[in-house]
This record gives C-alpha cells, structure tokens and sequence, in this order.
C-alpha cells in the first residue's frame, strides 16, 4: 500500500468513527489487504447497509483531498473584508488562472474556454449558488483522444480509481463526493462558514464531467 493509499484510509477510518460502530470499524480495518478498488466497493457496501446517505456523503466529502490553505490566505481575506461570496470567488478565480495557466500549459483561448464552462477551482456563481466542474487531470491528453474510455481516465482526479475507468467499473457514485470534498474544504476555509456540496455529474454515472454545486450557508 502506497503513502497515499494509507492516508486516505486513514482518514476514512477517522471520519467514519463520528457516525460508526465497533462493528462497521472492524470490517473496514480488515479490507487492508484489498487494492483501491475492492477495498472502496465493499467498503461503500458496508457504509450503506448500516448508515443513512448523508453521513456516507459527509465521510467520503471530509476524507478528500485539499487545497494548502496557505494558498487561499488572500482570497479568505477579501471575502472577510467583504463579506461577498462573488468577490471571493473572483478573487480564487484570479488565483486559479496564474496557477493553471503555468501548470497546464495552457494557451489564451484554452484558459479562456476553462473559465466560460466554470471548469477549475472557482467555477461560476448561479443563482447564488456556485458550480464548479473539475477539469481533465491530464488536460492535453484528454482533449487529443478519441476514445470515449480513455477520455474518462484522461479527465479522472482520483488517482485511486481512475485506471478502473478504462475498464467500466461501475463504481458507485457516492464516492465522488470524495471530490465534492475538494470544493467543501477551500470554501469552508474562505468563509468559515458550513458549506454543502451536491454531486451534479460525474463519470461512474456516464457523464462526461464531475461537476459540483457548492452551497454556502451563510449565518
């Protein structure tokens, strides 16, 4: 098992201790032994058959992985000036092009493309709501190949799963809130405030994309 692996295991156990039993603890220790795969179906198994869907949702969310809060220090302070999700949002926007622009090696109408569909960190704010859709991990990659599988591991963040899309693993989706984790954390972060996320699209349901809704409540 990789360091990665074990973190994220870890923190699965943890979260899972909030809401589970000496019972539901015990089988998932015992999964060790199991790859990425068949450890998270029998585990999501597991966690339906003795849990109710929203506290799967919020172990799966808080087990994600995050953004280093250093990284969102100006973006917290212009939304506690401000005390405006937009203006916040404009601002991680601003961040995410300087980023994701040198990272991606993108050119002007390829960022420009990203931000006008809300692909990236930021997203779009819609009815006071904010969706964000993940853009292709391997950007270059996804958009040169043809094949609709491989395009979905081209697009795929989740290092845990992403080689079982070329083989049409059917994956339930709760564990992308996995993703939807991702979101929660940077705007629990910038607002301090509670924030829930709702899983729109994603691949193990036959998207093309994993988008998410982001919904801030704001004291």
């Amino acid at each position: 098992m990789n360091e990665f692996e074990k973190i994220w295991r870890d923190k699965i156990v943890k979260n899972t201790e909030i809401y589970g039993n000496d019972k539901i603890l015990k089988i998932i220790t015992d999964l060790n032994e199991l790859d990425e795969v068949a450890y998270s179906q029998i585990l999501i198994k597991t966690l339906k058959e003795n849990l109710l869907n929203d506290r799967i949702k919020s172990i799966f969310c808080k087990s994600a992985c995050h953004m280093p809060h250093e990284k969102l220090e100006n973006v917290r302070k212009v939304y506690n000036e401000t005390k405006n999700i937009e203006k916040a949002r404009i601002a991680l926007e601003e961040m995410f092009i300087i980023d994701i622009k040198q990272y991606k090696n993108l050119n002007d109408k390829q960022l420009k493309d990203i931000l006008v569909k809300g692909w990236g960190a930021a997203g779009l704010n819609i009815d006071g709501k904010i969706i964000a859709t993940k853009i292709p991990s391997k950007f270059h990659e996804y958009f040169a190949e043809s094949d609709n599988i491989k395009k979905k591991y081209y697009y795929c963040h989740c290092p845990r799963v992403r080689k079982e899309l070329l083989n049409n693993s059917d994956l339930d989706s709760i564990y992308c809130n996995c993703g939807g984790g991702f979101y929660q954390d940077i705007w629990e972060y910038i607002t301090g405030q509670d924030v829930d996320i709702k899983v729109l699209k994603n691949l193990f349901d036959g998207d093309e994309t994993c988008q998410f809704e982001i919904t801030i409540k704001q004291k």
